[in-house]
């Protein structure tokens, strides 16, 4: 008779483990080792949910677009973390007011600079040189300097956008399609009204409605103003410009819920009908346990794909309003309003037109190719296919296709 071990061992299936597969299964362990400190006993209690994030893993690793986007992705949130701290010259230092000719620079020129400041009460001169490799703007102002800085500017607001938006059209949605009757009539009529409703016109009507309201709000509360000023790592002196800032981050949630109340609202009432939701109300749980601890963690799928293609929505939505002049006001470091500037200068300052837009191109490529990875990896059909290409038997070393 065979040996017992060597029986199973021939018979386990196994994944031929590649450098990115040992990478994530630790990232994985570390993430699951960190939510133990908080939840006790976690990570034994979980154990397929563990299993199952590091096949999507390895789905992913298999993937060379969403692997792109992946690497797209941390590098735009990279930046726009530490973007602001990255520059070598702030956003507003204006090289103009002490060189004219850096005024719309070429790529790859430099200039001296004889600048003369105030330190401590005292006048302060020297002489420095400014390199600049993706050209200047109007001001003098280093591209590479102002897209950096930039970055913050869309992080920021994507992830609130997205955090909030979504947020509020998810819940809508589920208790929509839960309670159905007259409260799924109610909500539903006021998302068509927003859904009838052209999203980029209501976005434009309410952020050139609302940026006198929004500055008052802050001019009357100095906590808000701080909270911005540090979420933006922009200067106190930009703090007259944030209203108008503020406002295309108030009209972009408000025009971002209504297409997930519409999508998780048709997902729950097909949820709702499954056995274990009756289960759930059988035993007694309360409403708000069976929406977010039943039915939400199994339609939300499709909702993670709308969230991670969205985060390239926002970029470019915000980045069109800011071009028509309703966004950020210079000199808030914004990708959309450097495009403004080169459209007034195009062709002969073609830079201000082609280094944001590929900027812009490429952030907004990379969460694509992210959201398109993740469709395939959470659809359990596609996943599978991805996961067993480099699938063999432990013993034998036969891949299967």
């Amino acid at each position: 008779m065979p040996d017992k071990r060597t029986a199973e061992y021939e018979e386990r299936e196994e994944y031929e483990m590649s450098v990115l597969d040992r990478l994530s299964d630790r990232l994985i362990d570390w993430l699951a080792a960190f939510i133990t400190l908080f939840r006790k006993d976690w990570r034994r209690r979980n154990q397929s949910k563990i299993k199952e994030w590091k096949l999507m893993a390895y789905a992913i690793n298999r993937s060379p677009p969403t692997l792109l986007g992946v690497v797209i992705v941390i590098v735009y949130i990279f930046f726009g973390i530490f973007g602001p701290y990255l520059v070598s010259w702030s956003y507003d230092f204006f090289p103009i007011l002490y060189n004219t000719s850096t005024q719309l620079a070429h790529p790859g020129t430099t200039y001296f600079l004889n600048v003369t400041t105030i330190e401590n009460g005292h006048i302060v001169q020297y002489t420095t040189h400014i390199h600049f490799l993706l050209g200047s703007d109007v001001s003098g102002r280093d591209i590479v300097s102002v897209l950096l800085a930039g970055a913050r500017t869309a992080l920021v607001l994507d992830i609130f956008i997205i955090l909030i938006g979504p947020t509020i059209g998810i819940i809508l949605g589920l208790i929509s399609g839960y309670y159905g009757g007259a409260v799924d009539e109610t909500i539903m009529r006021i998302t068509d009204m927003f859904l009838a409703f052209p999203a980029l016109i209501l976005a434009i009507a309410l952020s050139a409605v609302l940026p006198g309201r929004i500055q008052e709000f802050l001019n009357s509360h100095s906590w808000a103003q701080t909270l911005t000023l540090k979420l933006f790592a922009l200067h106190a002196r930009d703090v007259n410009n944030l209203g108008k800032l503020l406002a295309v981050f108030v009209a972009l949630v408000v025009v971002w819920w209504p297409g997930y109340a519409r999508v998780a609202r048709g997902s729950t009432l097909t949820e709702k009908e499954n056995l274990y939701v009756e289960a759930a109300r059988a035993v007694g749980l309360p409403t708000r346990t069976i929406l977010f601890r039943h039915i939400l963690p199994n339609i939300i799928g499709p909702i993670l794909v709308m969230i991670t293609m969205d985060f390239g929505g926002v970029i470019l939505t915000e980045a069109g309003l800011s071009f028509l002049g309703l966004g950020a006001v210079p000199p808030i470091p914004d990708w959309g309003n450097l495009i403004n500037q080169g459209s007034q200068y195009f062709p002969q300052a073609w830079w201000l037109v082609a280094f944001p837009g590929i900027v812009i191109v490429t952030v907004v490529l990379g969460w694509n190719l992210l959201g398109d990875g993740l469709r395939d990896v959470l659809d359990p059909r596609t996943r599978r296919s991805l996961e067993f290409k480099l699938k063999k038997k432990a013993g034998g070393g036969e891949e299967n296709a």
